[in-house]
């Protein structure tokens, strides 16, 4: 039985009011879970029919699926394979809560990835700066974004007040899902609860307020803020709608109507509607808690942007290209290097003078003369691979591959391979007189 503060308790009987005992009563039932459906690689149709474990369609986002099953997925040869991310269905609500996603994203506190994973999602014309000031969590993020091959998304670990520095009025949306005090997840994480005091919430109402402070400056005339946190503290919520509103001018906008019908409005703060903020409840729908406000950036200006050259030299890139192309069916776009390694990258991306841990799709690096994919490569483009190896779900040689071990090539022809598992890309080895040498990085392996 899951024992609350009395504080907490006596200001969420008088934020709830009667739906207080259901609140209570959702604590007595197991936390929810879900998973957010790699559309660039499978259809959700597809992927319904594929997965092997029961889920219900999430009604305010359809990529979203309510996982019906309690087993570990972990271990599951279509995550592996990037075919979906997992992720709580409350925290699905708020980038499902905007109308539309265009143009360069930001996503200022992204680690470990949901948000960027939805906005990514959401079109091939956006390109996600996915940035984690945490250089550990950063590459957690990095990893899950290559693990679901997504070509759109750039990986930083900077300082907010950076992107006002360097990208100042850059970006047509920002996803600010800040640090708070974690109300929301009481259900699910102990630790959140046992961290809870009197004066957490004033401490990170403070803390958001600097966070956005800094990185305002990076957002568009005109352009979208999406602000979010997993608690239900006023101070961190609607407060900090009314700073937004008070300080810089911005404009609260309404949320898709799936998103409002699955949620409950925002409190009334200073006799000031908010309505059209919305508080996520898993007395509503299952999933933990969520605070979300859409916000527009005061301002119509239009700015234009000027293309930032890549650096590699003529050759570089001709060797490159000459690798790619014997390889892969199809353009890759604009190629780039960041330090030792190519990088395919979202032609966004080159309008952004930003140092990025990842700028797109990690192709390889040249060592001794020779081109070596990396596993991101093949995780990006492994279904567009001139040579590749299908392994079916009971195919034994995917628990093979997956362990490390090299494998017998029943289509594959010598050279580099890309590894398919029911015909969409997992990972890559190479193919020597039959036998496969496995690619497949170390600490993905099972064991």
């Amino acid at each position: 039985m899951t024992i609350l503060p009395n504080e907490y308790t006596d200001r969420m009987k008088r934020i709830l009011g009667d739906d207080y005992n259901a609140y209570e009563a959702s604590f007595l039932l197991p936390p929810s879970r879900g998973l957010v459906i790699n559309t660039d690689k499978i259809t959700p149709e597809a992927f319904d029919r594929l997965f092997a474990y029961p889920t219900e369609k999430i009604s305010y986002f359809d990529k979203g699926r309510l996982l019906m099953s309690e087993e570990k997925v972990g271990g599951d040869p279509l995550h592996a394979a990037g075919l979906y991310y997992m992720q709580d269905p409350g925290a699905m609500s708020t980038v499902a809560a905007l109308p539309e996603i265009k143009g360069r994203v930001l996503d200022v506190a992204a680690a470990p990835g949901g948000k960027t994973v939805s906005a990514a999602l959401s079109s091939d014309e956006v390109f996600v700066v996915a940035n984690e000031v945490n250089f550990p969590r950063a590459k957690v993020l990095l990893q899950n974004v290559e693990r679901l091959g997504l070509k759109n998304v750039g990986v930083t670990s900077l300082a907010p007040r950076d992107f006002a520095k360097y990208t100042p009025e850059c970006f047509d949306l920002i996803i600010a899902d800040l640090p708070c005090s974690g109300e929301g997840m009481f259900r699910k994480e102990q630790a959140a609860l046992d961290a809870w005091n009197g004066n957490i919430n004033k401490m990170n109402a403070e803390r958001q307020k600097e966070i956005l402070d800094d990185v305002l400056p990076a957002l568009k005339e005109g352009g979208t803020l999406l602000y979010s946190t997993c608690t239900y503290a006023p101070e961190e919520n609607e407060q900090i709608v009314l700073y937004l509103m008070d300080k810089y001018g911005m404009t609260l906008l309404p949320p898709r109507q799936e998103v409002t019908e699955a949620t409950a409005p925002a409190l009334s703060e200073d006799g000031r509607d908010l309505s059209s903020a919305r508080r996520f409840y898993p007395f509503i729908r299952p999933g933990e808690g969520q605070f979300v406000a859409i916000m527009k950036k005061s301002g119509e200006k239009l700015y234009a942007t000027k293309s930032i050259p890549t650096k590699l030299s003529f050759n570089e890139e001709k060797r490159v290209r000459e690798f790619v192309e014997r390889n892969v069916n199809g353009d890759v776009g604009v190629i780039n290097k960041q330090g030792d390694d190519y990088y395919a990258v979202h032609p966004l991306a080159r309008t952004l003078p930003l140092r990025f841990l990842s700028e797109g799709v990690r192709i390889g690096a040249m060592s001794g003369g020779k081109f070596l994919p990396h596993h991101n490569l093949f995780t990006a483009f492994g279904g567009r691979m001139k040579n590749k190896e299908n392994l079916r779900l009971d195919d034994p040689r995917l628990a093979e591959y997956l362990f490390g071990l090299e494998v017998d090539a029943a289509e594959a022809q010598d050279g580099y391979v890309a590894i398919l598992v029911e015909g969409y890309p997992l990972g890559g080895g190479k193919c020597v007189g039959g036998r496969i040498k496995n690619h497949y990085p170390k600490g993905l392996r099972t064991h």
